[in-house]
């Protein structure tokens, strides 16, 4: 993806040089530009850069996005509109030509630009036509068909999760969640388990991105499914950047993910990258992602409290907490 890494030598020399040393031997990076900061923008932060201030005015949540990207209108900042994109482009379902959707994404640049006065845009035009005939109804993960299943047998009634289930029944449920992954050979530490056990918990942001619903046929599940898939996908391009950064190829060294739904921002702030890997497969190549959940605060009403004890004198014969039950059945 172009960083534009190239952009800011207008800036005052005073700024001097700074040597830091990459991971793993001593060659020094020399830095003679300022640190950069891109901030990845959803479908619904984009569309907030080309709406009227009358536009902005009768709706409250795009006026807040309006007012948080012009505070990150500075020199030092990037925006990007690859993951809106990579969303519209890869969308099966879509009625658009190509034509109508290169239209309409070049149209969509050309607000970004214009909204922002100091800020840059990294992606050129000729990227993202590119971009969008090589993707172009094709899934961004192969696997998309599975999580979709995944997600629509959870919304199934005899899991009830479109409505609190008793604290009674949870521990049982988490199990039947996880046997319908390893059945659908789903990886029990894949986002999309993670946060359906989280809304099974209690977890209003997990409840809000699921949007589990009694019934079936109004479970729109592909736009669920885009949702959580924004974990992997952010975090995959945050850890090519920052190993860019440390490798003296980049100036952009922070990373941010700007959109209106608080519970996917809420969900995101619990998971941390940690290493990006590529594994070749027949006709693609397939990126691995590896990072850390902050499991405990995604399961937000899970008792933390030790199990009864076998021997009521002895506290130390206390069965596991049922915290660590659910982290025995997906981690263990």
């Amino acid at each position: 993806m172009p960083c534009d890494v190239n952009q800011g030598s207008n800036l005052t020399a005073s700024w001097g040089f700074r040597m830091t040393y990459a991971p793993g031997n001593r060659r020094a990076v020399i830095r003679t530009k300022p640190d950069l900061t891109i901030h990845f923008l959803d479908i619904c932060a984009l569309d907030v850069t080309k709406r009227t201030e009358a536009e902005l005015a009768v709706h409250p949540r795009k006026a807040a996005i309006a007012a948080r990207l012009r505070e990150l209108d500075v020199p030092t900042n990037r925006f990007s509109c690859l993951l809106a994109l990579m969303e519209k482009a890869s969308d099966t379902r879509s009625a658009r030509t190509d034509e109508d959707l290169q239209a309409q994404i070049v149209g969509d640049l050309g607000h970004m630009r214009e909204f922002f006065g100091e800020a840059k845009v990294v992606e050129p035009d000729e990227y993202l036509l590119d971009y969008i005939s090589q993707v172009r109804k094709i899934p961004v993960e192969l696997a998309r068909p599975t999580y979709l299943a995944f997600l629509r047998g959870a919304n199934e009634s005899c899991f009830g999760l479109y409505q609190p289930v008793a604290k009674a029944k949870r521990l049982k449920t988490a199990s039947a969640l996880v046997n319908l992954a390893d059945g659908l050979e789903i990886s029990r530490q894949h986002p999309i388990l993670a946060v359906t056990i989280a809304c099974l918990y209690g977890n209003a942001s997990a409840r809000e991105v699921l949007k589990f619903t009694p019934t079936p046929g109004a479970f729109p599940a592909e736009n669920v499914l885009a949702d959580v898939m924004t974990i992997s996908r952010f975090l995959g391009r945050k850890l090519e950047l920052e190993a860019d950064y440390r490798r003296g190829l980049t100036s952009i060294r922070h990373v941010s993910y700007i959109t209106d739904d608080n519970g996917l921002a809420e969900i995101l702030s619990c998971y941390q990258g940690e290493a990006l890997s590529t594994r070749d497969g027949c006709g693609h190549q397939e990126v691995l992602t590896k990072g850390r959940v902050d499991f405990a605060r995604l399961l937000t009403e899970i008792s933390h409290q030790p199990g009864p004890r076998l021997d009521p004198a002895d506290p130390a014969s206390a069965g596991p907490s049922e915290y660590d039950r659910v982290c025995a059945l997906v981690f263990g």
